[in-house]
């Protein structure tokens, strides 16, 4: 039987006991896994150690108890396997960032739609054009998304919560097993996403929105599935598509090589000048000079971590890793690398391998996965997705874009 087929028997064991403090020598024997192999190989698979992951679980189920019904919280802790009301409170609170009670009286029995339609006409026309898509509860969402694979959805979790979205799903609204998020980004077309790990699921999304007439949405499926029957279904609709990698690389350190004549570190405030530089040779945009100097005047951009190599006193490239927090999801975005030095080059290619390495070391050392989202080339990041997978970074998930 291969590992997947194992860990989703482990898995399924897990959520059939929600209320029991299982142990990880029970998880390994209900999948048949020998205990020092199950370990390495269901982080591999989840991204989560089994007790991590059960805990989870747990406190995931706990907090539809608090949405859905009127029960005490010491009995909800009780019978999730919690010793006191205080250990569950504790445990909760690390996970969502508030108390039972106090995530009980925002969310309790509404549908949390987190922010007000007043201003967002892209999706409120968007709503309006899909009246059958019903408002589904993000704080769900984000449960199915811990749940599942934090590692495959973490640009998904990113997204539902770092802009104006709203979750809407063709299935059910309070604990919805598939969904699309719907983003404001000011523009007439929001940007559309479906999150689905089933086949089946993912096509009756993708005949009711082509039918309906939304003209462009991205698809994001796990790698290890193929998924033939929906790209067919596509063609047939005449839907194009582009494909790219959302990229995750596990938490282990990496040597970072070393280059004669190059120096990489992180930036402080007395390299602005050199950052100016960089800007007037056409390598970055203003914008981004502003960000790295509101960072350092401590204006805003506190989650930013500039990176720059050097060669004879020169700046040639430049990184901008950005921390993202949500719940237990630490993830750095490091998807915007800039050079002046010209594409192809042996020179280029020693040069973005290296400010990568230590900009992927960096954050490992930090705590965080790395995310690198929808790594494909493009302006903002020269990097392909051969060169990610020869510096350590795994795919994590396939991002497919369809549009007409």
């Amino acid at each position: 039987m291969e590992n997947k087929e194992l860990i989703d028997r482990a898995i399924g064991y897990i959520q059939q006991n929600p209320k029991g403090n299982l142990s990880l020598q029970s998880i390994a024997d209900s999948a048949g896994f020998s205990l020092n192999y199950f370990d390495a190989i269901f982080r591999l698979h989840t991204g989560y150690s089994p007790v991590e992951y059960s805990r989870v679980y747990k406190l995931t189920r706990s907090a539809l108890e608090l949405r859905r019904t009127d029960r005490r919280i010491i009995d909800i802790a009780l019978d999730f396997g919690y010793a006191s009301p205080e250990s569950y409170s504790r445990a909760f609170r690390n996970f969502y960032g508030v108390s039972p009670g106090e995530y009980r009286g925002k969310y309790s029995q509404q549908i949390v739609t987190w922010h007000d339609l007043s201003g967002r006409i892209a999706i409120s026309h968007f709503r309006h054009c899909f009246p059958e898509l019903k408002i589904a509860d993000i704080d769900a969402a984000l449960d199915y998304c811990f749940t599942h694979n934090p590692l495959s959805y973490a640009e998904d979790i990113i997204g539902m919560t770092v802009a104006d979205t709203e979750i809407l799903t063709l299935g059910d609204p309070i604990q919805p097993g598939h969904f699309i998020y719907v983003s404001d980004y000011n523009s007439v077309e929001p940007a559309v996403t479906l999150v689905c790990g089933e086949e089946t699921d993912a096509i009756a999304y993708l005949t009711y929105l082509s039918e309906k007439g939304c003209a462009r949405f991205s698809v994001r499926k796990p790698v290890e599935r193929e998924w033939n029957d929906f790209g067919a279904k596509a063609a047939r609709l005449g839907l194009t598509c582009r494909c790219g990698y959302d990229m995750i690389y596990p938490r282990l350190e990496i040597s970072v090589p070393e280059y004669d004549g190059m120096l990489v570190r992180e930036l402080g405030a007395q390299d602005m000048t050199f950052v100016r530089s960089f800007r007037q040779k056409g390598c970055c945009s203003e914008r981004h000079v502003r960000a790295i100097q509101n960072h350092f005047e401590q204006k805003g951009n506190d989650n930013l971590r500039p990176i720059g190599l050097f060669a004879d006193g020169e700046l040639l490239c430049l990184a901008m890793p950005v921390l993202d927090t949500i719940r237990e999801l630490r993830k750095y975005d490091v998807g915007a690398i800039f050079t002046s030095v010209q594409t192809g080059s042996d020179l280029f290619s020693r040069s973005v391998e290296l400010i990568w390495k230590f900009a992927i070391d960096l954050c490992l050392r930090d705590g965080a996965s790395i995310g690198n989202a929808n790594a494909v080339w493009d302006a903002d990041s020269p990097l392909g997705i051969e060169m990610s997978e020869r510096i350590g970074l795994v795919k994590a998930a396939k991002n497919c874009i369809y549009s007409k």
